[in-house]
């Protein structure tokens, strides 16, 4: 229990809303993905995987379907359509390609954010 509520802190402290139960589907803004990711990492969480959704606000369209409102600030989330779930085998591995190899993708788009999937050890 101690470890969920030190993920359900770092959670609160970077703005990430999880989506339904649970810790998957943790939508994450880009500027705070590699804090919680390095912070997952302290704790010895996996993120075994992700999928993007896309930022709407008044000045921006959605890329995708309907989404949760942004429970920290303006806009919401919408779901992008994709055909994968993006599977890494690390946390770095998962670092690497949003610093590195992200930007420079076919699927690249500004607006999208990373919605992580935890693997949670049972205590």
């Amino acid at each position: 229990m101690q470890l969920k509520k030190e993920i359900d802190k770092i959670i609160e402290k970077l703005k990430i809303q999880p989506i339904g139960n649970g810790y998957i589907d943790c939508i994450c803004p880009m500027e705070n993905a590699i804090t919680f990711i390095d912070s997952m990492t302290r704790l010895n969480i996996n993120i075994t995987e992700f999928t993007w959704w896309c930022f709407v606000d008044d000045k921006h369209e959605p890329c995708g379907m309907g989404g949760p409102k942004n429970k920290y600030g303006n806009g919401w989330y919408s779901e992008v359509c994709m055909d994968k779930i993006f599977q890494f085998s690390s946390n770095d591995e998962i670092k690497r390609y949003l610093l590195y190899e992200w930007n420079n993708s076919d699927i690249y788009k500004s607006c999208f954010v990373p919605a992580f999937w935890l693997d949670i050890p049972d205590e």
